[in-house]
């Protein structure tokens, strides 16, 4: 609406003023920010939102506002505080609107229909913003729980082991795989032992994980051997007809470092 982005334009110092006094009276966590600071922000809003007012295809009021819950969330600010701002410049600019147009109720309930469906877009763009850092931070989460629970240690020259803990999926094996391989090129491993003793069930799927593994492995002239089969884990594999083939299997980690060792020709012995 070209008269609304007039009036702000028009207005632009006033109604600026008017949001930060009722965004430092509302928003404890602005309470106390420095005027220029606070000053900076509101105008980039501002901004943002008269273009969307002279370009309605440009969502450009929504997109800063996700860009700003982003941020805001990176910084461990509440939604609701964001919240907040934004239903303050909408009250700051409803209350500038009334002071010029209250002679003129029907001009002034179109322009603020109107500065409610803007804020509706920056509402929306505020809780995707959210969510995208939500995403975000998941994301690294898992990469960084999938690297604790599946470290790759070198043991001896050329012998590498790889616990496995916890459930086993398409995605986890993928990144199994990737950081097994760069091991063995980095380690010129010989042997990769592959103890499952902490992982809690075995199917088809993990069974084919395993054997892609093992087939991959081989191709940079790697041996696997897996270690850690359980009672259970034996029975289950046995049932489901799982073909282990050409996959070592030995009944523990020291079982299978030994297996290892004797692969190179070497032996631990008493003292």
């Amino acid at each position: 609406m070209a008269d609304l982005a007039a009036f702000y334009t028009k207005h632009f110092d006033e109604i600026i003023e008017a949001t930060i006094g009722v965004i430092q009276t509302n928003v404890v966590e602005y309470s106390k920010m420095p005027r220029e600071e606070l000053k900076k922000r509101t105008v980039a809003s501002m901004d943002a939102l008269i273009q969307d007012l002279r370009d309605p295809e440009k969502h450009a009021y929504q997109q800063h506002m996700r860009d700003i819950s982003y941020d805001r969330f990176r910084q461990n600010i509440p939604l609701n505080s964001v919240q907040q701002v934004l239903r303050s410049a909408n009250q700051a600019t409803a209350s500038v609107l009334r002071n010029y147009y209250a002679d003129d109720p029907v001009f002034l309930l179109e322009m603020l229909d109107r500065l409610h469906e803007l804020t509706a877009e920056g509402m929306m763009g505020m809780f995707n913003g959210y969510e995208d850092a939500q995403v975000e931070i998941i994301s690294n989460q898992e990469s960084a729980l999938a690297e604790v629970s599946s470290p790759i240690v070198p043991v001896y020259g050329g012998i590498l082991v790889l616990p496995l803990i916890g459930s086993v999926d398409s995605r986890r094996a993928g990144q199994i795989m990737e950081a097994l391989l760069e091991a063995i090129n980095t380690y010129s491993a010989d042997v990769v032992i592959l103890d499952i003793t902490g992982v809690p069930v075995i199917d088809t799927g993990v069974a084919n994980y395993l054997l892609q593994a093992a087939r991959a492995a081989r191709l940079l002239g790697s041996t696997v051997v897996l270690v850690g089969i359980g009672a259970e884990i034996a029975q289950t594999i046995v049932q489901l007809g799982i073909d282990l083939t050409g996959i070592v299997t030995r009944a523990n980690l020291q079982a299978g470092v030994e297996y290892a060792l004797e692969l190179q020709g070497l032996a631990i012995r008493p003292r």
